[in-house]
C-alpha cells in the first residue's frame, strides 16, 4: 500500500499511554489505580528504549459521548484534521448560546449579561454547551506510533471513561472532512456516501498493547482488542501485560503491593514497552489508509 495518510519515518517514536481508571488517592476510593502505575512503568521503560511517551489520563478530561450519526449515515460522521475535532463537538472551552445565536465563553457570559439572565440560559436547554476535550486524544492518536490502553475489569465490563472515549474513536476510524462545517446535511451526507464512498482509517498501521489490572480477570481486552483490529492496528508480540488480584485479602489493602512487587507482572510490561518500540523501528512508520465503504 502505498497511499499512507502519516509518514513518521523521520520523527521521534512516539508511544502514546491511555489511563482509564476514575479512582484517585484524593477521592473517594483513596487510592491511585494500579493500572495506570504499571502504565507508568511501560512508558519509562519506553524512554529508555529511545521512545518519546506521552500520557492521557481520561479521568483529567471531559469527553462526550458519541452521537452515533454514522448510523444515520457514514458521511454524517466528520473530522477535522486541522482542528482534531468531530464535528458533533466543536469547543473547546464552555460556551452559553445567547438568544441571537452568538456564543460566548462562559466566563465572558457571566460579565456581559446579568445574574439572571446567564442562570436562565445556562439552565435552558440547548443554551450550554460544554466544553469537549477528545480532541487532546485524537491529537495524540494521529502524532504516535504506538498505543497502550491500560484498563480493568469494571464490574465484569470495559471501565466507563474507557467506553465513552473509545466510541468517540469513530470519527478518526471514518470521519470525513469535506462537508465539515455543513451543520450536519443529511441530504449532503447521501450525496456523499452515494457517489464518493471514500473514508480514513487514521489509526490503521499504528502498533497497540493492552495492560490490565482487575480481580475478575481481563475481561477487557480481548473485545478491546477486536475493536483495535477492526480499525487496523497492529498487536505485537508480547502485547499484553496483566495482573490479577485474587480474593484472598478480603480488605483488598494489599493488591496494590503485591501487584507492584509481582515480577512476572513487571517483567510483562517491561517486555511490552521493549518489544514495541523494537516493533516501530522493524516498520516503515507509516500510518492511516482510504478504503472504500463497500
Amino acid at each position: 500500500m502505498n497511499n499512507y495518510l502519516y509518514n513518521h519515518s523521520k520523527k521521534p517514536i512516539k508511544i502514546l499511554g491511555i489511563a482509564s481508571a476514575k479512582r484517585r488517592k484524593y477521592e473517594c476510593a483513596k487510592e491511585d489505580p494500579i493500572s495506570t502505575q504499571l502504565l507508568k512503568i511501560t512508558l519509562k521503560e519506553a524512554q529508555k528504549e529511545g521512545a518519546i511517551t506521552q500520557l492521557i489520563d481520561l479521568h483529567d478530561l471531559e469527553i462526550g459521548a458519541c452521537k452515533e450519526c454514522y448510523s444515520s449515515c457514514p458521511a454524517q460522521c466528520r473530522f477535522s484534521e486541522k482542528l482534531f475535532r468531530c464535528d458533533c463537538y466543536v469547543r473547546t472551552h464552555d460556551h452559553l448560546i445567547t438568544k441571537d445565536i452568538k456564543a460566548h465563553k462562559i466566563e465572558d457570559a457571566y460579565d456581559l449579561l446579568s445574574k439572571k439572565e446567564f442562570f436562565e440560559l445556562y439552565h435552558s436547554e440547548g443554551a450550554f454547551s460544554p466544553r469537549d476535550d477528545m480532541w487532546i486524544v485524537y491529537k495524540a492518536m494521529i502524532e504516535a506510533d504506538a498505543i497502550i490502553f491500560s484498563t480493568f475489569t469494571s464490574f465484569y465490563s470495559r471501565p466507563a471513561l474507557l467506553q465513552v472515549m473509545l466510541s468517540r474513536l469513530c470519527a478518526l476510524d471514518g470521519g470525513i472532512e469535506e462537508l465539515w462545517g455543513d451543520g450536519k446535511n443529511l441530504k449532503a451526507s447521501y450525496e456523499y456516501a452515494q457517489n464518493k464512498s471514500k473514508y480514513k482509517q487514521r489509526l490503521y498501521g499504528r502498533h497497540v498493547g493492552f495492560i490490565n489490572s482487575s480481580k475478575e480477570g481481563d475481561m477487557v481486552t480481548p473485545d478491546l482488542l477486536k475493536a483495535c483490529t477492526m480499525m487496523g492496528m497492529k498487536n505485537i508480540p508480547l502485547g499484553v501485560a496483566y495482573h490479577v488480584s485474587w480474593y484472598n485479602d478480603a480488605t483488598h489493602k494489599t493488591d496494590k503491593k503485591n501487584a507492584l512487587t509481582d515480577k512476572y507482572t513487571l517483567r510483562l510490561a517491561k517486555e511490552m514497552a521493549k518489544k514495541m518500540v523494537e516493533e516501530i523501528k522493524q516498520s516503515n512508520r507509516k500510518y492511516g489508509k482510504i478504503v472504500d465503504l463497500v
